[in-house]
């Protein structure tokens, strides 16, 4: 498929004594190898916008595309300004390093109806919340992050001021063993959240 998958890491997604939870143990891999992995089912370009490119090339090599950010101290709208600046395709799959639970397949309805509808955003929705990361963007939508950046409006959801959009509710699209707490888009916070995706592995074999 033509898709870009992006990764978004910060050096402020750390645990328990600086532990980067991009690199947190998922069974065997990684959680930004799992990443990855899940991406190219569906994706024939991955790129990771980050800072420390040292800590990711000798996991990677060339196998994945490894960039940094353009605008400096501008959080994750600045990471994917600079994926959309590079990307070789026109629609990109949005997610940052410390969520475990991506799921290719939802990922493909959600290409579809971006295609069919020609807005700029597909932005999924679960149990009743927008969830900008894990969505789907378009190229075109990287003059609206550089407007953003240089005017200092780094939060997200601002772009949904200024590009067309589309919700798509996710809420049992995919069979994966989710719960009340634990979408597509879930985050590792803190070792809690890291026991949670642990028992979910253990109790459904993920």
């Amino acid at each position: 498929m033509e898709l870009t998958g992006v990764i978004l890491d910060s050096e402020s997604y750390k645990i328990d004594n600086d532990q980067l939870i991009s690199l947190l143990k998922l069974g065997e891999e990684t959680l930004i190898e799992r990443q990855v992995k899940e991406m190219k089912k569906v994706c024939n370009e991955v790129i990771l916008v980050t800072n420390n490119p040292y800590v990711y090339l000798p996991m990677f090599g060339n196998s994945i595309r490894i960039i940094t950010d353009y605008f400096k101290g501008a959080g994750t709208l600045s990471g994917m300004h600079a994926a959309l600046s590079l990307s070789k395709n026109q629609s990109l799959w949005l997610v940052t390093s410390d969520m475990p639970l991506l799921r290719s397949d939802v990922v493909t309805s959600m290409v579809e109806l971006k295609n069919n509808s020609g807005v700029q955003l597909i932005a999924p929705e679960w149990n009743g919340n927008l969830q900008l990361y894990h969505g789907v963007y378009d190229r075109s939508c990287l003059d609206v992050t550089k407007e953003l950046v240089e005017n200092n409006q780094v939060g997200l959801m601002k772009i949904l001021e200024k590009v067309s959009f589309k919700v798509m509710n996710l809420d049992g699209l995919s069979d994966q063993p989710i719960n009340d707490q634990m979408s597509y888009s879930f985050r590792i916070r803190n070792c809690e959240d890291y026991q949670k995706v642990l028992q979910l592995r253990k109790d459904h074999a993920y």
